[in-house]
């Protein structure tokens, strides 16, 4: 698969190359048996980023920028000095706090993990980043120690941290003397026997380092010697061409392009078979939460409980809308959402808790499960309807035809004051239980 190459100069852009994807790899990634094996290069030491990188950083510290140290060697040489290892953390956490500080930077930072966290296939990715931002922007839970495996399989994704993370600063990888230990633990201990399944069972596509990175040549070192036996063929995403033919003789396929734009080509590929929901589709349910949220509101200025005690359905009717909404923008990366099989399971489920709820006659239920459904539905198909598809405002038992406005919604108040007498009574009921029935604002917890 590949598209047109972008013309465009930018620092961003330039990278975003036509790139072929093979098939058989496209089948692999949407039937989840890719694992991603990600460096520094998608994080904070993008050239996009920052003017300078980490290494760069250290080597001005201490005078070596003309030594031609590798990174394990020039953290080594840091840590020499009096209190150096903790100074090296020191900087390592301010250097993530200043991107954090700046939305820009963060922004620049995260594009590729926010770019896979829609990507619903893929539940494993090895890092030897120290970042939180799979954990933050992926939803992906972390795996740095032994101890932690024990709960590898609660995780609907994963994020394997080789090479520690800030979160716990005694497990961050840096000098010679980490890496010495670091090859130890994923030799003999339980992380490495995972890692060592995973190379077994998924196809590796190792996207943000150099051919020239020590710390690509380390850890590729270790992973082509479990390659090798298992003949598993592995990848490489780089957007440049000279580094590209030094992967391809290494024994891995490049592809090149921009490891974010890599992501994007497959998705493109994933929403054409309808296997994934464009990320559109999020923008237009952030849209109309808003819409909805005004609406709400204003619900209880427009009219009083008493006046109207079918006013409360609709209120229940918003919040279902809302919730699901709420949810849905909330959740974003973990890719739950941009799954259109679950999205139809989930409604399914939903109206099957309906049905049952209207038997019950609990009625304000019933309207906010049918808000709920409506903005999964909404969210499933807004990117293939017409202009004009959108969730109805309002709700009422009896209706036929759907309420889109408060107009509306009066209207067919005003011509069917009995359309739904249970329903009816049962709020009236209600709003004869309270002290000051038009001083409370109607809300349904997101529970049923």
């Amino acid at each position: 698969m590949s598209i047109h190459e972008n013309n465009c100069d930018c620092v961003i852009c330039k990278t975003k190359i036509d790139a072929h994807i093979p098939d058989e790899l496209i089948e692999e990634i949407l039937s989840e048996k890719v694992t991603f094996f990600t460096g520094a290069g998608i994080s904070t030491e993008s050239p996009s980023v920052l003017n300078i990188n980490f290494y760069e950083e250290v080597a001005r510290e201490i005078d070596a920028l003309d030594k031609n140290y590798s990174f394990p060697e020039l953290m080594q040489e840091f840590c020499k000095k009096p209190n150096g290892r903790i100074k090296l953390l020191q900087m390592i956490r301010s250097r993530f706090r200043t991107v954090d500080s700046f939305p820009e930077l963060q922004a620049m930072a995260t594009t590729f993990h926010k770019e896979l966290g829609t990507l619903f296939p893929i539940k494993n990715i090895v890092t030897t980043n120290w970042d939180t931002y799979f954990e933050d922007f992926s939803h992906a839970t972390p795996f740095v120690l032994d101890s932690d495996l024990a709960f590898w399989e609660v995780a609907e994704r994963r994020v394997l941290k080789i090479h520690g993370s800030i979160d716990n600063l005694s497990t961050v990888v840096a000098t010679e003397d980490d890496y010495t230990e670091c090859t130890k633990r994923l030799n003999e201990k339980l992380i490495g026997g995972l890692l060592k399944t995973i190379l077994a069972t998924q196809t590796v596509i190792f996207v943000g380092y150099s051919m020239r990175d020590s710390d690509f040549q380390e850890i590729y070192g270790l992973v082509k010697t479990q390659m090798d036996l298992l003949h598993r063929q592995a990848y490489v995403v780089t957007p440049f061409e000279d580094e590209a033919k030094r992967f391809e003789d290494a024994g891995l396929i490049p592809i090149i392009t921009d490891g974010t734009y890599f992501l994007e080509l497959v998705k493109n590929e994933a929403v054409t078979q309808e296997l994934l929901l464009p990320d559109l589709a999020y923008e237009f349910s952030s849209y109309m939460l808003d819409e909805i949220e005004d609406e709400h509101i204003e619900l209880s200025n427009k009219i009083s409980n008493t006046d109207c005690p079918e006013v409360i359905y609709s209120a229940c009717y918003q919040d279902g809308v809302l919730h699901a909404l709420q949810r849905i923008r909330k959740n974003k990366y973990s890719g739950e959402y941009s799954h259109p099989c679950r999205i139809e399971s989930l409604i399914g489920e939903y109206a099957r808790i309906q049905t049952g709820k209207r038997k019950e006659k609990r009625y304000t239920d019933v309207a906010y499960i049918e808000g709920y459904i409506r903005a999964l539905f909404f969210h499933l198909q807004n990117c293939f309807e017409g202009d004009e598809f959108e969730i109805p405002k309002y709700f009422a038992f009896g209706a036929k035809n759907d309420l889109y406005s408060f107009e509306d919604f009066m209207e067919f108040i005003k011509e069917n004051p009995e359309a739904h007498k249970a329903s009816l009574k049962q709020a009236k009921r209600y709003l004869s239980t309270l002290h000051e029935p038009d001083k409370v604002v109607i809300h349904h917890p997101p529970w049923i």
